[in-house]
């Protein structure tokens, strides 16, 4: 079964495999491969064994340049159904973003930081990448623009790192991306329906204690 993923989330998955697979070498394994995560909050359980990459979604920014309005008219209702010649849906024309991410890798070895520059600059070009990303029903997907907005190096040899060499590359990368009108008007006129206020939570993380409840005085 394919898992699918809304926007962002979609996006967030999408990158996570196009970066999967790659590998270095070395005299000791020829075909070491080099870990993908996601950085923080990090729910991932894992253990740190260089290299690695970690992704983190640093902005999001509104497509405004490229945004037009209008319906479209498609049968598979925007990718949240399967394909059906018989029917037809018109929809308001998504609302245009571009997500922004941070791309770090972290390795011990220079011929490993090295051989991962060199992938991580034929994974992100600065003109003609793309990312291909599932639509919402899993039924079809799209190419994405995606740029290479920016690469710097972050190696430290000593003092944060333990007195160990830890060689760091960040490429900032923009993936063009858009949401449903439908999506954000959900989200936008999400109306709250109950407010706890000083409720007690079964859950005290230890070394904690919880707050009690105000006291009203008349």
């Amino acid at each position: 079964m394919t898992t699918t993923y809304p926007f962002v989330l979609a996006e967030d998955s999408a990158l996570k495999g196009f970066l999967a697979g790659l590998t270095v070498s070395d005299d000791a394994n020829n075909n070491r491969p080099i870990k993908v995560w996601y950085g923080f909050p990090d729910v991932e359980v894992r253990d740190q064994i260089f290299p690695y990459i970690t992704l983190d979604l640093i902005d999001i920014i509104a497509g405004n340049d490229r945004q037009t309005y209008g319906y479209i008219t498609d049968t598979t209702n925007l990718g949240t159904v399967a394909a059906d010649a018989n029917f037809a849906y018109t929809n308001q024309i998504p609302v245009a973003y571009d997500l922004v991410y941070q791309v770090t890798s972290f390795a011990r070895h220079p011929r490993h930081d090295r051989a991962i520059i060199y992938q991580l600059m034929n994974k992100f070009p600065s003109k003609y990448g793309r990312l291909k990303v599932a639509n919402p029903s899993g039924s079809d997907y799209s190419m994405r623009s995606m740029f290479l907005d920016g690469f710097v190096k972050r190696d430290t040899v000593e003092g944060e790192t333990g007195n160990r060499r830890l060689l760091r590359n960040v490429c900032t990368v923009r993936v063009v991306s858009q949401m449903t009108p439908d999506a954000a008007n959900a989200v936008a006129t999400r109306l709250v329906s109950t407010v706890q206020i000083n409720s007690t939570t079964s859950y005290i993380p230890s070394g904690l204690t919880p707050v009690p409840p105000a006291v009203t005085h008349s």
